[in-house]
């Protein structure tokens, strides 16, 4: 009895603590320099809607003019010198890329919680906006739990961008369910699956996935991915009205798609891109 009690206290602490099960931020940490890679992004500070100060990096495209720009909500753990280099070898096939850090993370200020992250990709979107004298294509990119953050900006912000295209990479839509879901991989923790719709709540998910349309949504997700299992892409795709497309990666895990695989989804990437109208923006108007 006093371990079952004590398996209920601890699942309890982790869904409820946003420092536990849900972010894993570090503030102190620099993992990698772009300079190692010949690259110098400028550093830039903006604001949230509640003055927190948050912090990330512009690489401009390698090449002029630019064809469009990517934003870059990046996945859990750690802070945006680790994350960049999933996209960073894309400035040299001639787009811009902003990656920023949630609140709590790298330079950035406050805590993450759902509310706060999704409020920084608000902030990361108008900073974006503001700065934008040309215009440029907008792509969304979110990559793990950065996918879900991204997925509620872009409900939010679809009207006020030009946006082109949203992926979301190896990442889920509803906190509750993926809790649940974890809860349920251990005869330990099996019985407390109710706690993840008692102690978390989806207040700051996406939801109506299928009023993206008709901006098109690429869903990329590794099969062999147990961090977030493939059923969480299918369920976005379901979800999700055309134009959408899903790519299964047959050995792809959480984080590999363009580091391993011989590199072969980069050139992939590419040409889904190439074969998009960036000249033709895509807008929806509420």
């Amino acid at each position: 009895m006093k371990v079952f009690r004590s398996i209920i206290l601890l699942s309890a602490l982790l869904l409820t603590s946003c420092s536990g099960v849900l972010y894993y931020p570090n503030q102190d940490r620099f993992y990698y320099n772009p300079g190692s890679i010949s690259l110098a992004p400028t550093d830039i500070y903006f604001t949230d809607i509640v003055q927190r100060k948050l912090h990330g990096w512009w690489f401009p495209s390698i090449t002029t003019p630019a064809k469009a720009t990517i934003i870059f909500f990046h996945g859990n753990a750690e802070n945006l010198t680790s994350h960049f280099m999933h996209l960073a070898w894309i400035t040299a096939e001639g787009y811009n890329l902003f990656i920023f850090d949630y609140p709590g993370y790298g330079l950035s200020e406050g805590k993450p919680t759902p509310q706060s992250c999704v409020e920084a990709g608000h902030a990361a979107l108008d900073w974006v906006l503001s700065h934008d004298t040309k215009n440029l294509p907008m792509i969304i990119y979110g990559q793990s739990m950065g996918g879900i953050i991204a997925l509620r900006t872009v409900i939010d912000k679809r009207a006020d961008i030009n946006l082109k295209l949203v992926v979301a990479e190896s990442t889920f839509d509803s906190f509750q369910q993926i809790a649940r879901h974890k809860l349920s991989q251990h005869w330990l923790t099996w019985p407390l699956q109710p706690l993840s719709y008692l102690l978390l709540s989806d207040r700051w998910a996406p939801t109506h996935l299928e009023t993206l349309a008709p901006v098109p949504v690429l869903v990329i997700h590794g099969q062999q991915d147990n961090v977030v299992e493939p059923q969480f892409g299918e369920a976005i795709y379901e979800k999700l009205a055309e134009p959408k497309s899903i790519w299964r990666i047959p050995n792809g895990s959480h984080t590999d798609i363009f580091w391993q695989h011989e590199k072969e989804y980069r050139a992939a990437f590419l040409n889904f891109l190439t074969q998009l109208d960036l000249n033709q923006s895509v807008r929806k108007n509420n």
